[in-house]
C-alpha cells in the first residue's frame, strides 16, 4: 500500500476526518474482520495520521487506527450478478467513493463478465489466476499465471503433464462470484504466446468460442492507448476486478479487516494509480492478494482498461503492466 496517496483527494480527507467518530463507533463494537481499537483514538489522532500518509511519513504502528483508513480508503467490494455492492461487515462506506463509483458503474458493468478466474485441471491447485479479454477470443494474464499450466516447446506453447503423465487443462470460468451458483466455464485452448522472462509479465491464451453450456464469449475490454494513459495521469481512479486468494506473503490479520474472510471470488477493488514509469509499468493503491496476478485495471472515467496487474510489495506499492504495453503485445503475437 503506497500510503501517500490515500487522502489525496480533498474530498475523501475531509469526509474521513468528518465521520472519524463513526468509524472509530463501528470498529470498536466487535465487527468481523475490524479489531478493537485500545487507547479510544481522538479526531486529533485520525487528523494527524491523515497528514503523515499525505507526506509520506507514516509507520505502521497503530493496526487498528490504520486498518480504519484502509478499510474506508481502499474497500473492497463484492460482484454478483455481474454487478457491485458494498462489503456485508457493516463498516460505514465512503459516500465520496461511492459517488465516484455510480458515476462509472455503466462502464465497470461492461466489463466485470470479460474478467474471469482461470481454473486448471490435473494440477496441484484448482484454480491460478485472473485473466480478461482483449480480442473476439483472446484474453490476456500474467506469464507467472501461464507458466504454471503452460511451457515453450520450440516457438511454440504446449500444456504442461502433470506428475502423473497426464496434460494439465485449463478454463475460464467468467462468473465464480460469492454465493451464486452460476458458471460461464470456456476451455483455454491454445497459449499463444508468454512474454520472456526479461520482458513484462504478460501471457495470451485462445479461448474457445463457445462455453460448456454452448454461450457465446463476453466481449473484450478496450485498452487505453499511450495519450489515454498520460491524460488520465498519475492520481486517475481504477476499479480492479479479478479473484483475490488468501495470500500467505501478507499479513493476516490485515486480509480478514479488509476481506471479511471472503477469497477466490470476483471482487472490485478501488484505487489510484500512483505512478506511470518510462518502462511501461505503472503502480496503483487498491487492496489486492496473490489470485488478482492478471487483474484488470479499468480507469473510471473512460471504461477503459488502463493496466494489467500482476504483483505487489505489501507495505509499498502493486505493480501493473500498461496498456499500451499490453497492446503491443496483442499485435505482434496475438492471432
Amino acid at each position: 500500500m503506497d500510503y501517500r496517496q490515500l487522502f489525496s483527494d480533498p474530498e475523501l480527507k475531509d469526509e474521513f476526518l468528518d465521520r472519524f467518530d463513526e468509524l472509530v463507533s463501528s470498529a470498536t463494537v466487535g465487527l468481523d474482520g475490524l479489531e478493537r481499537l485500545e487507547g479510544g483514538p481522538t479526531t486529533e489522532r485520525g487528523a494527524d495520521a491523515a497528514a503523515s500518509m499525505v507526506e509520506g511519513t507514516w509507520s505502521s504502528e497503530d493496526a487498528g487506527l490504520e486498518a480504519i483508513i484502509r478499510r474506508f480508503t481502499r474497500p473492497v467490494y463484492l460482484v454478483q450478478r455481474s454487478t457491485f455492492a458494498s462489503p456485508t461487515d457493516g463498516f460505514p462506506d465512503s459516500a465520496e467513493i461511492a459517488r465516484r463509483l455510480e458515476t462509472a458503474r455503466a462502464p465497470i458493468e461492461v466489463a466485470i463478465p470479460s474478467a474471469g478466474r482461470i481454473d486448471v485441471r490435473n494440477h496441484r491447485l484448482s484454480w491460478v489466476g485472473t485473466g480478461w479479454m482483449v480480442g473476439p477470443t483472446l484474453a490476456v494474464t500474467n506469464r507467472h499465471v501461464a507458466e504454471e499450466f503452460a511451457r515453450a516447446e520450440g516457438e511454440l506453447f504446449a500444456f504442461r503433464q502433470s506428475l502423473g503423465g497426464r496434460v494439465v487443462r485449463a478454463i475460464v470460468d467468467w462468473r465464480r462470484e460469492y454465493l451464486q451458483p452460476d458458471e460461464s466455464r470456456y476451455r483455454v485452448e491454445q497459449v499463444l504466446w508468454i512474454e520472456p522472462e526479461a520482458s513484462f509479465d504478460v501471457a495470451l491464451l485462445q479461448i474457445a468460442e463457445q462455453g460448456e453450456d454452448g454461450e457465446g464469449l463476453p466481449p473484450p475490454i478496450e485498452l487505453m492507448n499511450e495519450e489515454e494513459l498520460r491524460l488520465a495521469g498519475v492520481g486517475a481512479w481504477v476499479a480492479v476486478i479479478g479473484y483475490p486468494a488468501r495470500d500467505s506473503r501478507n499479513d493476516a490479520e490485515d486480509q480478514q479487516r479488509i476481506f471479511d474472510g471472503i477469497y477466490d471470488v470476483k471482487r472490485l477493488a478501488l484505487g489510484q494509480l500512483t505512478a506511470i514509469t518510462p518502462d511501461g509499468l505503472t503502480h496503483h493503491d487498491a487492496t489486492t492478494l496473490g489470485g488478482n496476478s492478471g487483474s484488470v485495471l479499468i480507469d473510471l472515467n473512460t471504461g477503459k482498461a488502463a493496466a494489467l496487474h500482476f504483483g505487489g510489495i505489501e507495505g509499498e506499492r502493486n505493480l501493473a503492466v500498461q496498456a499500451p504495453a499490453v497492446s503491443q503485445i496483442l499485435r505482434e503475437h496475438g492471432v
